[in-house]
């Protein structure tokens, strides 16, 4: 099994590696621990094929199970590629939304701390 360090993501990845890669950004990224200070919700990622969830509970962030039908937080539909683009910061989440490329059901304030989680965790190609 490869260590997550050594992951380069691709499209053909699942949005299982997608999520666990991304999750690992937010732990190792030591300057993210105070935005993530303080913060508790459900992320439900759906796409054709699969349903994943992230747990961001007062600093920590983890893949936790599929959870009943309308408790989430946050909902976000739409394609693997394009899921992947917005979890890899390559794709702003409000410029997806608002091209239609993906559903969103969340709070502004929310929507907001995601965007800004997903492009400060962004892996940076050396």
């Amino acid at each position: 099994m490869k260590s997550l360090l050594s992951i380069r993501l691709t499209w053909g990845e699942g949005m299982k590696e997608v999520t666990a890669a991304f999750i690992h950004e937010v732990k190792t990224k030591g300057h993210l621990a105070v935005f993530l200070k303080g913060v508790s919700f459900t992320l439900c990622i759906r796409t054709k094929d699969e349903i994943l969830c992230i747990r961001f509970q007062n600093g920590d962030v983890e893949i936790c199970p599929p959870e009943p039908a309308n408790t989430y937080d946050v909902l976000i539909t739409g394609t693997e590629e394009r899921i992947s683009s917005i979890l890899m910061g390559n794709e702003k989440l409000r410029s997806a939304i608002r091209a239609k490329n993906i559903l969103v059901d969340s709070t502004f304030r929310r929507l907001l701390f995601l965007e800004s989680l997903f492009l400060l965790s962004r892996q940076r190609v050396s």
